[in-house]
């Protein structure tokens, strides 16, 4: 059984440095390691990448990237081995690209280092030709793993094997490699109450029939009585797969979460952006966070604003924000009382005002 292999690159760091990893090497083995050529040329290196990468297509393959930018940069290739039903598993600082290409690529994100074994360049394939590929970055640490191989200053020093027994050392260090873990993720919140109740009553509400530009569907709510309202604005964003916008009228000309005494406080609402069921519920506005909770349940893609104006003038702002192509109101828009009747939230006031359809709730 082969003794244990420190890879780390000596602290020297210039190319004599590879001639102590052979020795360990020996060491490890109890004997010479076969059939190794040393390398320095990056050109040389480039070519004894692609050649691991074929021999290793259908196979097992394990690779060093040095950072995930550079794996983003390979995309298109390793993408096509995994397609190939290559098991690829690779070594790199930063986060796992976004890219559905590499959805089958074990990815293991390390700490960042310039000497040990799992941040270097290298390939290594164990069938149908086993095969390993090996290359320190040494020189200047602040090139280290930034640009391309010939990068002017940058340095390397290598070797190729096809020894079973180098290739299991190399396996078995990199599988042991210590990586970041990823955060655990946050347990599911069971949907509250009032929001089960709601999303039973989106899914009861009739298929809209309304034709309409391209838009979103802004709804008002947040005085009288707005359910109705909302479950006509959430059928109508989910049949035509539209971005939802609640307008939170509650607090309308009496105080302001975009322009309140917290100053620049991370956790303040933006005037530029919808909010979550997570914000609306921190300011207090847990009707809203109902509703918004039952659309993301529902599936509806939706977030909530606060008006900049009171009335008619702050919906005519949402619908210049959000692109709306429908307003809904609740049933007392049809009659309303005086003091909205001055606020020019009246149906027939907002038809003549806004450039996009109107509904009100039945």
């Amino acid at each position: 059984m082969a003794a244990p292999m420190d890879w780390t690159y000596p602290a020297e760091n210039d190319e004599a440095g590879i001639f102590e990893i052979g020795r360990r090497l020996a060491a490890a083995l109890g004997r010479v390691p076969d059939v190794t050529r040393f390398e320095y040329d990056p050109r040389e290196m480039l070519k004894m990448t692609r050649q691991c990468e074929t021999a290793a297509r259908g196979n097992r393959l394990f690779t060093g990237f040095q950072t995930a930018d550079k794996l983003e940069a390979e995309i298109a290739r390793y993408g096509a081995l995994l397609k190939a039903g290559t098991k690829v598993t690779v070594f790199a600082v930063g986060a796992k690209p976004k890219d559905q290409r590499l959805k089958s690529l074990k990815y293991r994100e390390l700490v960042p280092s310039t000497r040990e074994l799992a941040n270097q360049w290298f390939l290594v394939a164990d069938g149908p030709e086993p095969i390993a590929f090996l290359s320190y970055e040494i020189g200047n640490t602040k090139l280290f793993g930034k640009g391309g191989a010939a990068t002017k200053g940058k340095r390397f020093v290598g070797f190729i094997t096809d020894d079973k027994g180098v290739i299991r050392l190399l396996i078995k260090s990199l599988s042991d490699a210590p990586v970041i873990e990823s955060a655990p993720k946050a347990p599911v919140a069971r949907p509250s109450a009032a929001a089960r109740t709601i999303v039973a009553a989106i899914a009861r509400t009739k298929k809209s029939d309304a034709k309409l530009s391209t838009g979103s569907v802004i709804v008002a709510i947040g005085r009288g009585d707005d359910r109705r309202a909302f479950l006509q604005g959430a059928a109508i964003a989910r049949d035509g797969k539209r971005k939802l916008v609640l307008i939170d009228r509650s607090a309308e000309g009496f105080s302001n979460p975009y322009w309140d005494l917290r100053g620049d406080d991370a956790s303040k609402p933006a005037a530029s952006k919808l909010f979550d069921e997570g914000v609306a519920r921190r300011e207090g506005r847990n009707n809203v966070a109902d509703y918004l909770e039952a659309a993301r349940i529902a599936q509806i893609d939706a977030g909530g604003w606060f008006p900049t104006k009171s009335g008619g003038e702050g919906i005519l702002i949402a619908v210049k924000t959000f692109k709306g192509a429908v307003v809904v109101l609740p049933a007392e828009a049809a009659k309303p009382g005086l003091a909205e009747r001055l606020r020019g939230m009246s149906a027939a006031d907002l038809r003549k005002n806004l450039e996009c359809g109107v509904v009100v709730a039945k």
